[in-house]
């Protein structure tokens, strides 16, 4: 962990294995905790373990999750070798698949895609009630 200015950010590599999501919904559960977050652990967990799984899944690399908070905002980054773009999809009520980007679009408060030199990184962004300092 860093701090520049105002900025913490927090950093962890995960391996592309069915354990990834658990590794990640932990390291952002204690790193909203240090940083006094509580208020917004849930909603960053879930979407934080949509977004690695996704990357398990579909991408098939290593995975880096990222977390930056500047004041009341928090930025999740899900970093993959893929460079294909994910898209939000309707599978209906019925599928069993296909809402993590969805639960992203509609929790988050706002989110994205930016190309990498090496795949992608999606990205989210929480707010949480906390103070700074």
């Amino acid at each position: 962990m860093r701090s520049v200015a105002f900025v913490l950010v927090s950093s962890l590599q995960l391996p592309p294995d069915h354990a990834a999501a658990s590794r990640a919904r932990h390291f952002v559960c204690d790193t909203m905790r240090a940083w006094g977050c509580d208020d917004a652990i849930a909603d960053a967990e879930l979407l934080v373990s949509e977004l690695v799984t996704n990357a398990v899944l579909h991408a098939r690399s290593a995975t880096r999750v990222t977390i930056e908070r500047d004041g009341t905002v928090l930025r999740f980054s899900v970093y993959d070798a893929s460079p294909t773009r994910p898209r939000l999809r309707d599978y209906g009520p019925e599928a069993v698949t296909g809402r993590g980007l969805l639960l992203v679009d509609r929790i988050a408060r706002r989110w994205g895609v930016d190309p990498q030199d090496a795949g992608k990184c999606v990205w989210f962004e929480v707010e949480s009630r906390a103070k700074v300092g």
